[in-house]
């Protein structure tokens, strides 16, 4: 064998070749990894159907996943929110400890708190000890706190009546199923009543969210179509069938909230339910798009003035930006916040606290 020697040259060659394939590797790792761009034309997201987001986050049932039966304890899903955003514009007020009254004053209507609250807010941090902060974070901690009312283990009445009413888009289907699926992981039998007979195809996509759930779903087919059935008369026979179930969840059809007749609908729809429970729905909860800001809390007045709201569930809390109209609603109603969808998998459900909300309103301020 002939000797070899390492001449300048070959270890130039071989440093040489070792980086390249090291800058190689670094390109790849930001390419899976990262946020660039993989050489391919990025296509627009069509717009997808709250039936098809169940689909897609269900994938892992059809793959052969048993969904939980009823006398299952399964602890629901904790899924850190990011809801920082929401109230972005005060950090740099926060940074600098500032009591500004018209610094305040301007971010907060621009976070749509509304101009009562922010008084109240601007009158309280004049002549502030404490730091904005601490004294921000006990406060809307305060103004989130309603006495929530009776919840289905407090009451032996059965079957117990949800309304889940709310405007199309909000995500009352999806919200629907993530509701049964939490009641009946807490051991409860649970049925749903189809009632949105105006929407197109509104029966057929709750039916299939409910079928992949194993979840009881009454509906009416007149001449072979759900559609057109007095909303009314499917309430009623509905909660006949399901005298029985612990849980009765009744899906209203989407409505504006400034269409009297629709709203003039749904009072009738809750006065033919007390005629078959010989007592009101316990709960009227109302479904809001949390990334609505003022016209949410709109909403949320005018559903209150016709049907009584118990509860409100904030879904797609991913596009909060404008927080302060979810303290407004709250606040201007005195309605509870009864639950939060934290993302489009049917675990992603979760009880409202709000020591826990604001918590993470106020996280990464980096204050």
């Amino acid at each position: 064998m002939s000797d070899f020697s390492w001449s300048p040259e070959w270890i130039f060659g071989l440093t040489l070749i070792l980086l390249m394939l090291y800058g190689l590797g670094l390109v790849y790792r930001k390419w899976k990894y990262g946020n660039i761009d993989r050489f391919t034309s990025r296509k627009k997201k069509a717009p997808v159907s709250e039936d098809s987001e169940l689909e897609r986050s269900d994938s892992e049932s059809r793959a052969g996943v048993r969904p939980p039966s009823a006398d299952q304890e399964l602890k629901p899903t904790k899924k850190r929110l990011r809801l920082s955003k929401a109230i972005a514009d005060w950090f740099p007020l926060l940074q600098k400890d500032s009591k500004d009254p018209k610094e305040w004053e301007r971010v907060m209507i621009s976070s749509d708190l509304g101009p009562k609250l922010t008084k109240d807010l601007i009158a309280e941090l004049q002549g502030l000890e404490e730091e904005p902060k601490v004294f921000l974070k006990r406060r809307l901690k305060a103004w989130l706190d309603i006495e929530t009312p009776k919840r289905p283990e407090d009451s032996s009445s059965r079957p117990w009546t949800v309304f889940v009413i709310g405007v199309n888009g909000a995500g009352k289907t999806t919200s629907i199923v993530k509701l049964a699926h939490f009641y009946r992981n807490q051991g409860k039998s649970v049925a749903v009543i189809a009632a949105d007979t105006f929407r197109k195809a509104a029966v057929e996509q709750l039916q299939r969210a409910c079928d992949r759930h194993q979840i009881p779903c009454f509906q009416v087919v007149r001449e072979g179509s759900t559609e057109g059935a007095d909303p009314a008369s499917v309430v009623f026979d509905g909660l006949k069938k399901f005298r029985e179930v612990d849980i009765v969840l009744v899906d209203t059809s989407g409505r504006l909230h400034n269409k009297k007749n629709l709203m003039e609908e749904l009072k009738k729809m809750q006065r033919v339910a007390e005629k078959a429970l010989n007592s009101p729905p316990q709960e009227k909860l109302l479904v809001i798009d949390a990334s609505l800001g003022q016209n949410a809390v709109q909403q949320a007045e005018s559903f209150h003035e016709a049907v009584g709201v118990t509860g409100i569930m904030l879904t797609k809390l991913d596009g909060l930006s404008r927080g302060g109209s979810v303290f407004q609603m709250v606040q201007s109603l005195r309605i509870p916040v009864r639950f939060l969808g934290t993302g489009e998998s049917v675990e992603d459900l979760r009880e409202f606290r709000a020591d826990e909300f604001v918590d993470e309103m106020f996280d990464q301020t980096g204050t």
